[in-house]
């Protein structure tokens, strides 16, 4: 459970985070929603997919991190093992939180920056501080801040490229069959991707569009990094 509180220079100038525990919050998922900026790069260590939002039925662009519901492959001995982390992974322990703020117009939500203070990296002895002596934030505040705002921003871009998916249809259910070694063949459902053979189908001029908008990239992106599933099906026998 998370126990998030808004960040406050005053109450928290002395408050250190020690960055690889800080990732242990997320040691039980085995997926996480990214971004369309952040596919690229992800795309070279991680599969991405699509899947349903469970109430909304919404799609949404994710980052696998395991083959079994049960493992994530990429937390061992205590620390994420990877060259490259979703931001939704490294931006622990904060969050964006939604506070009320009082004007002249009188009261509006605005979007406030808080901190999960029961994550164990969350302490005072060890660990990079949030605040300077003169209680400006420190660059490492700074650039986790700025994870918070490419989240906040993605997140309406990544809604924008699912809808034009969409429109297109684009976006195709997926049935994976992975082999582990020393166990039978298994197959994975609930994952969409993009169908490659309607993509290679469009006119050029929805193809313009597409690159236009930085979307073909990132759908290439998602296509190549479905490659990664066979190398998280030997990790997984090899764990």
């Amino acid at each position: 459970m998370t126990n998030l509180i808004n960040l406050d220079r005053d109450l928290h100038k002395g408050v250190r985070v020690r960055e690889e525990i800080a990732f242990s919050a997320c040691k039980d998922i085995t997926m996480c929603s990214v971004v369309p900026t952040e596919i690229p790069r992800l795309a070279l260590e991680y599969p991405v997919a699509f899947t349903k939002h469970g109430e909304s039925g919404e799609y949404l662009c994710v980052a696998l991190f395991g083959v079994d519901p049960q493992k994530n492959l990429f937390w061992k001995d205590g620390r994420w093992h990877s060259h490259t982390l979703p931001l939704n992974i490294g931006r622990q322990p904060f969050f964006v939180g939604v506070g009320n703020k009082d004007g002249a117009g009188g009261t509006k939500q605005s979007l406030v920056t808080c901190i999960d203070v029961d994550n164990p990296a969350v302490q005072e002895e060890q660990g990079e501080l949030l605040f300077g002596p003169d209680g400006k934030e420190t660059p490492y505040l700074q650039y986790k801040m700025s994870m918070l705002g490419e989240l906040i921003d993605g997140e309406q871009r990544a809604r924008a490229f699912v809808e034009r998916l969409m429109a297109l249809d684009l976006i195709r259910p997926i049935q994976l069959e992975l082999k582990t070694p020393g166990e039978a063949l298994r197959q994975i459902g609930g994952l969409h991707s993009i169908d490659e053979a309607k993509m290679r189908s469009l006119s050029p001029e929805a193809l313009a569009e597409l690159n236009s908008n930085g979307y073909l990239h990132v759908m290439h992106a998602m296509l190549l990094s479905l490659g990664q599933l066979p190398i998280l099906a030997r990790r997984l026998g090899s764990s």
